[in-house]
């Protein structure tokens, strides 16, 4: 085991810890992503706190930097009841080291968390609401003028102060909750095996979902029962919050397959069980609570994610990352699948699919499929776009070989039309908001994305990827990821529309070969500090004299083959075609009462 020389720093004060972390970083990990977990740990109880990590010079040479804010009484969802130590988990790509030689004890005290006053005082709530200008103005210089951050920051205050808030949100999850506490303490014992499915939007065909219920659905010791409603809980009736709160309080079980905001404010009773089926597999764009503190990010004190009994994820490589993102014990993050990709594992399923699409559009049969499927930019479903400007499909089509068409596919959230020349009404569809995009790497010869989580479905059916960053370090800034991208991901990435033009030609046409592109990189840019490279000539002359053909073409074959198996065995080696079984089956045997 590798042994890694590092202090610590650690100041405590009022329940706030100020940790620090400082290492000197290996020769092999130059140039890596780096990532530090603070692992506060109590008996078989964790919990893995992210940490910001730069590298600096020093004297010494490069090192690794790492701090940490913390706020102890948020740090487990419920105050620890045994000693508490912090250690730490570094990793680098996808390998991890325990760093536990100098375990940090920290008094379990620190952890009590302030009694919370739950019931309303109106006398306090009209008190704050003359005072609600000075709240406010006060939080728009604490928050740097944000007029947005500075009402919420009001509220929290009121709401904090009188038990009461101006926000519906709020109002409705108090509730929604007190409802649920009364269900409860109506019916003190649990009887029966009813299983709840419970989201906000609508189950999709095929989807983690569908497929779990119905495998319960033709069990006769198992009563499912759901509510799926597409409102968020500021506008759902009163009449149907009940029948929430009253659903999840009878309920052994209950089943989501995304964030549903109300169920964390819930003190759900001991016999209930909440299982996360995550909509997404691998682990890319960070989430959860590994964003607090940034940009649109959950503040430490927030519950979100915090009463999952049971996360299900693709593989053995990303239990930290989930454990972290929901500020769960890494124990409850198993790696046992995901239920929609089963569908993967279907050959006859395929073959009916790719037929479909073959039939509703007919001249795609006998071309060459480019899917071009980018992420969206913005901050959601209300100012999401794609930047128009980055993709001109004409400049696109006129590069590409002739047997080649292009399906255009953007995030749903994305609802700008694709303006498509007539020369290119026969080889260019944009399918955006319509065929599934799992449906269409069915028939996809190429996919060219960027940040979008389908690349983890593409790589399960060893689809070629290409991949066009012209924003890579503005989106990294603004989103971040859990591994190095370029590193990361199973395909040339490209920075420019011409380079990535360039690329996707010579994919499409079957002659592109990494190794030749290195040497054409180290070309470039020694030629450019010369000011004497030409392009053109290069590509002449490489053509003639045939370098990148045979042995090279062969070696750099085998290296994206490799590069996708590398992939596959990191983020999505527990998808086998069986995840369903394993899930329901791990389900009924833990959380059901099972005849003897």
């Amino acid at each position: 085991m590798k042994k890694f020389n590092y202090r610590l720093t650690v100041n405590i004060s009022q329940n706030l810890m100020q940790l620090g972390f400082r290492c000197q970083l290996p020769d092999e990990m130059q140039n890596k992503k780096i990532r530090l977990q603070a692992v506060f740990a109590q008996r078989q109880v964790d919990r893995r706190f992210p940490m910001d990590v730069r590298i600096e010079e020093s004297e010494s040479g490069p090192q690794i930097m790492a701090d940490a804010e913390i706020e102890l009484p948020y740090v487990f969802r419920q105050p620890p009841r045994h000693k508490v130590t912090v250690t730490f988990a570094l990793w680098c790509g996808v390998k991890e080291w325990i760093l536990d030689d100098q375990p940090f004890p920290v008094r379990r005290e620190l952890f009590a968390r302030p009694e919370q006053n739950g019931r309303r005082n109106i006398l306090k709530f009209g008190c704050c609401t003359i005072g609600l200008p000075f709240l406010i103005a006060r939080a728009w210089f604490q928050e740097n003028k944000n007029l947005a951050r500075a009402v919420k920051k009001a509220n929290d205050t009121v709401y904090r102060l009188s038990g009461c808030s101006y926000s519906p949100r709020q109002r409705h999850t108090d509730y929604f909750a007190s409802k649920y506490e009364q269900y409860v303490s109506q019916n003190k014992t649990l009887t029966g095996n009813k299983v709840l499915f419970l989201s906000e939007r609508l189950p999709e065909e095929g989807g983690n979902l569908q497929l779990i219920r119905e495998r319960f659905e033709n069990d006769p010791d198992i009563e499912v029962t759901e509510f799926i409603n597409t409102h968020t809980v500021d506008v759902l009736k009163k009449k149907e919050l009940r029948e929430c709160a009253r659903k999840c309080a009878e309920a052994r079980v209950i089943i989501l397959e995304d964030f549903y905001p109300q169920l964390h404010r819930l003190n759900i009773r001991r016999e209930t069980k909440v299982v996360q089926l995550w909509h997404a597999c691998g682990a890319f764009k960070t989430f959860g609570l590994t964003r607090m503190g940034k940009p649109g990010g959950a503040p430490q004190s927030s519950m979100n994610h915090r009463n999952y009994d049971f996360v299900s994820v693709s593989s053995e490589t990303i239990r930290d990352i989930y454990a972290e993102a929901f500020a769960i014990p890494t124990s409850k993050v198993k790696a046992l699948g995901v239920p929609r990709t089963d569908a993967f594992f279907d050959w006859q399923r395929k073959m009916k699919k790719r037929e479909e699409l073959y039939e509703k559009y007919p001249f795609l049969r006998d071309q060459k499929i480019i899917l071009f499927a980018p992420t969206f930019r913005g901050d959601g479903n209300k100012d999401a776009y794609y930047p128009q400007d980055a993709f001109d499909i004409n400049a696109f089509m006129e590069k590409m070989p002739e047997d080649t068409a292009c399906i255009v596919k953007h995030h749903p959230f994305v609802h700008q039309p694709l303006d498509i020349p007539s020369r290119w009404q026969n080889r260019v569809l944009d399918l955006t908001g319509r065929d599934h995009i799992n449906d269409l790497l069915l028939i996809t010869d190429l996919l060219i994305t960027d940040y979008s989580s389908s690349i983890f479905e593409a790589a399960l059916l060893e689809v070629p990827m290409l991949f066009y960053a012209f924003d890579e370090e503005e989106y990294m800034a603004s989103r971040d990821f859990y591994f190095a991208y370029e590193e990361m991901v199973p395909g040339p990435v490209e920075h420019t529309f011409a380079g990535m033009t360039r690329t996707a030609a010579r994919m499409a046409a079957g002659r592109w070969n990494p190794l030749e592109e290195e040497k054409w990189m180290e070309i470039k840019y020694e030629a450019e500090q010369k000011k004497t490279f030409r392009p053109e000539e290069y590509r002449s002359n490489q053509q003639e004299t045939g370098t990148g053909a045979g042995r090279e073409q062969t070696q750099a074959a085998l290296s994206l083959s490799q590069r996708m198996n590398q992939f596959r065995e990191a983020f999505l080696s527990a998808l086998d075609g069986h995840s369903t079984d394993r899930i329901a089956a791990y389900i009924k045997e833990n959380y059901l009462e099972n005849e003897k």
